[in-house]
């Protein structure tokens, strides 16, 4: 007899007993699965490379489709997952890459044809061309030299060389001009002042400071020490008065918006004192008021730039 409160051990064999009903049931429902396969089911493809070593469970299996003999497997690929494409010509696949595959003739004929379907556009007609100096013309008449008044003069900071000027090029255009003349002209002499400038050479940065335009000067060496004097003009001159050289037909243009370096350059190298008088290739500088002339101390034949 049992005693009071103790519980009754469950027997080893029962336990044996209902593992191997269990196991019987589920091998029974395994063999009614697969009697339940046709004869043309296999469990492996024999072409399958890794068919040594693949051991799929009872339930998967492959089969042919009769329509395309192509081999799935069950019960994932319940159908033909490319039904037709077996037995059809190559026709669909080259539809597929027509967009890709190059025309015989690379595609003149549909280029020309898309173009006659698009309309014309309208041909805007250019605007006459403003007539250039002609090669042969001399460089003088692209620079544009004129009479300027010096209104401010300040210095330049963090340089003891130049001046940062206010200038009057026009009736009512004031221009600023950077110039190296402060070791050599007084800050007062040059106040005020009436000057030659050129005026339509390329906008330049001098120390940081823009600088639009030129003040001419006459350089020499007087005593072993360098001269640098500022070209006169004459008195009654007007501010905007252009200056010319003698006998040097302004080009049929008229002046350029910007007088290239090159041609500034071949101008300078024929600018030159002869007889107190400025010229440009012997030629007398002067404007309606009469000629530029040059400080009494500057010797024969000294450049102007």
């Amino acid at each position: 007899a049992l005693s009071r409160g103790a519980r009754p051990a469950r027997p080893a064999l029962f336990r044996a007993r209902t593992m191997s009903a269990i196991d019987a049931a589920a091998k029974k429902v395994d063999d009614l699965t697969l009697g339940a396969m046709s004869s043309d089911r296999i469990t492996v493809d024999p072409a399958d490379p890794w068919a040594d070593i693949w051991n799929p469970p009872p339930q998967v299996y492959k089969e042919r489709c009769p329509h395309t003999g192509y081999l799935m497997t069950k019960p994932f690929e319940q159908n033909n997952p490319m039904p037709g494409q077996f037995d059809q010509t190559s026709d669909y696949i080259v539809s597929m890459l027509k967009p890709v595959i190059k025309p015989k003739d690379g595609g003149a004929k549909a280029a020309a044809a898309a173009a006659d379907a698009k309309p014309k556009k309208e041909k805007k007609e250019k605007a006459p061309k403003t007539p250039q100096p002609a090669s042969d013309e001399d460089p003088f008449v692209k620079a544009r030299l004129v009479i300027a008044k010096v209104l401010e003069v300040g210095h330049v900071e963090n340089s003891d060389k130049l001046y940062c000027c206010k200038v009057q090029v026009g009736p009512e255009e004031i221009r600023q001009v950077i110039t190296g003349l402060r070791k050599f002209v007084p800050e007062a002499e040059l106040t005020n002042k009436m000057v030659l400038c050129i005026t339509n050479l390329k906008v330049a940065k001098l120390a940081g400071q823009t600088s639009e335009a030129m003040i001419l000067a006459t350089t020499c060496e007087l005593n072993g020490e360098l001269s640098v004097k500022v070209v006169n003009v004459p008195e009654t001159a007007t501010v905007g008065d252009v200056v010319g050289a003698e006998g040097v037909a302004p080009g049929a243009a008229g002046y350029p918006k910007e007088c290239k370096s090159k041609f500034w350059d071949a101008v300078k190298e024929k600018l030159k004192v002869v007889g107190g008088v400025c010229t440009y290739d012997g030629k007398t500088l002067s404007c309606a008021a009469g000629p530029c002339v040059a400080d009494a101390s500057v010797l024969d034949g000294s450049p102007i730039s």
